[in-house]
Parts: structure tokens; C-alpha cells; sequence
């Protein structure tokens, strides 16, 4: 289950990203290097509060025994 977390993460801000880069195209940005920092610079927070608000929802994951439990006992 950590794995599958982990990965839509990623996934996400990878999306936020690359979604931000293909709008420095579209407004003409020249350089791929220009368009690569302007997106960065751009879409720092809203990664940041994305993975705040992400992580925040999953902690209960953490306290509940029974799923935590039955997911890991299958590992075994």
C-alpha cells in the first residue's frame, strides 16, 4: 500500500509540472531551460501543499490496526 502512495505522489507532481512547462510553451518561452526554471519557481508551493494535504490525509492509515494489520499479514 506504501508503494501505491508513494507512486500517485510522484505521479502527481510530476502532473502539476508538466502542466505548468506546456503553459510557459504555449506563452512562448524560448528556452527549454527557461521554461523548466519558470515552472519550477511556479509550482514549488503548490507541490509542497499538495504532498502537506496528501500526507495529511493518509496518517489514519497509520492508526488503524486492522487494515495496517490485514494488508501487512498477507506479506508474511
Amino acid at each position: 500500500m506504501a508503494l501505491t502512495i508513494a507512486s500517485g505522489f510522484v505521479v502527481d507532481d510530476a502532473i502539476v509540472m508538466i502542466e505548468n512547462i506546456v503553459a510557459h510553451i504555449e506563452a512562448g518561452e524560448k528556452t527549454a531551460r527557461g521554461r523548466h526554471l519558470k515552472a519550477q519557481r511556479k509550482s514549488v508551493f503548490t507541490i509542497v501543499s499538495l504532498t502537506v494535504s496528501l500526507i495529511a490525509v493518509f496518517i489514519p492509515l497509520l492508526f488503524i490496526p486492522a487494515l495496517s494489520g490485514g494488508c501487512s499479514a498477507n506479506l508474511r
